[in-house]
């Protein structure tokens, strides 16, 4: 009995290890979890952050405004007016929209929506944008543009054919001219992100029927607006009316602020460079995008031609837009709650080497505090600032660098030498 006993004993005793080691084992993968979930979860949230901060970040490198209108010479030799120049080694322009284009003038009358579209619809082009693979073409996109000059010059959207002008090997571009059966393929002259311009030219030896450009600062709401455009890029000429729903909408594009019209006249796929006409028949902007939306309707946006009459000057005369002021400088924004603790506010993100930003002593990591005597609360507050102010002109930021506050003078760029 004492031998049996103590058997029991014994495996009571060996039950109690056991029972031990379960514990201690269940504790030790209970504290593994318990770091690996932690890790997880840190881990999640620093990502988070990081697509945060990333998402903030908002190019100011430069924007919409430029030089005052050029003035136009009597050349009319595009061969080697067009294409790329060293910063300083400019020409002097010789194409001006005064002289080369329709502008609207003070005897005018009102037209009637049949009357609009015959004199507006002749002028306004289908644009398409064709793919070479292994020989074989087919249309990979359409839009809309519009003929300003009798000799063949032509504004749409640049992402109407953006792609073959980033892709001249793969991709070219036709329009259909009111004078042809077939389209006519035509050359990029050069196109522009921060308006969504771009300028085609055809070659032609006929004189082409052209537009009327208006006076887009003078538009009111309320009144009449018609689009014409290559609705669903394949439906050519197809008339929308309506009004002119607002002016002077601002909208957020690639970190820009773009000043549009709004207008509830249908715009389409494939109405993108076409048109936006007044009551007296005249452009006075070009249909752009739609607010698409289950809870809105007819909410469709142009840019205002007077905002990019330089752009297509400049464009024409040099291939890109010049005289637009440059920082060369990104920007992020941290908020006050951020993760790692840094005070809220416009951090350095990004600075292009040998850039205005650069050549002023910027730094990775600075804190935007102040420019031009303005307190510096978003990346906004630095565009208009900037663009208040003329190429070549000299402002200074106050920007914080290891807890010091510093002063530093930049010089406003040319973005075309960037």
């Amino acid at each position: 009995m004492e031998n049996e006993n103590m058997g029991q004993s014994d495996g009571k005793k060996e039950s109690r290890i056991i029972n031990g080691k379960e514990k201690k084992y269940r504790l030790i993968i209970y504290v593994l979890s318990v770091a690996l979930i932690a890790s997880v979860l840190f881990s999640g949230f620093q990502s988070l952050y990081i697509f945060k901060l990333n998402s903030g970040l908002e190019g100011i490198l430069s924007y919409t405004r430029i030089a005052e209108r050029y003035s136009g010479s009597d050349t009319d030799d595009t061969s080697e007016q067009t294409g790329a120049y060293e910063p300083g080694e400019l020409p002097e322009p010789w194409f001006s929209l005064e002289e080369a284009a329709v502008i609207a003038g003070s005897d005018k009358k009102r037209m009637s929506t049949v009357e609009i579209v015959k004199a507006v619809s002749p002028a306004t082009v289908s644009i398409s944008v064709i793919s070479v693979d292994d020989g074989k073409e087919s249309k990979l996109s359409s839009g809309t543009g519009f003929i300003i000059t009798a000799d063949g010059y032509i504004v749409t959207n640049r992402h109407v054919v953006d792609i073959a002008d980033e892709a001249v090997s793969t991709y070219y571009v036709t329009v259909m001219l009111p004078d042809k059966d077939k389209p006519v393929k035509v050359k990029i002259v050069g196109s522009d992100m921060q308006t969504d311009i771009a300028v085609l030219k055809a070659d032609t030896d006929s004189e082409l029927p052209c537009v009327t450009l208006g006076d887009s600062d003078k538009i009111q709401s309320g009144e009449l607006a018609l689009a014409i455009g290559n609705a669903m890029g394949s439906l050519d000429n197809t008339v929308t009316v309506g009004v002119i729903s607002a002016t002077g909408r601002e909208l957020v594009r690639n970190g820009y602020y773009v000043e549009t019209i709004q207008t509830d006249a249908a715009i389409n796929p494939g109405n993108s460079g076409g048109p936006l006409i007044n009551s007296f028949g005249e452009v006075i902007g070009i249909t752009n995008a739609k607010m698409l939306s289950s809870t809105s309707e007819n909410l469709g946006f142009a840019i205002p031609i007077n905002s990019v009459k330089t752009v297509i000057e400049s464009i024409i005369n040099y291939g890109k837009v010049i005289n637009r002021p440059y920082l060369g400088v990104s920007v992020k924004y941290v908020a006050d709650d951020s993760y790692f603790g840094a005070t809220g506010g416009i951090y350095v993100g990004e600075i292009v080497k040998n850039g205005p930003a650069d050549k002023a002593g910027f730094k990775l990591g600075d804190r935007i505090i102040m420019l031009d005597g303005v307190e510096i609360t978003d990346s906004g507050d630095i565009i208009k600032v900037r663009d208040s102010h003329e190429v070549g002109d000299t402002v200074d930021f106050v920007i914080e660098r290891d807890g010091e506050k510093i002063t530093l003078t930049l010089t406003i760029g040319d973005s075309a030498d960037y």
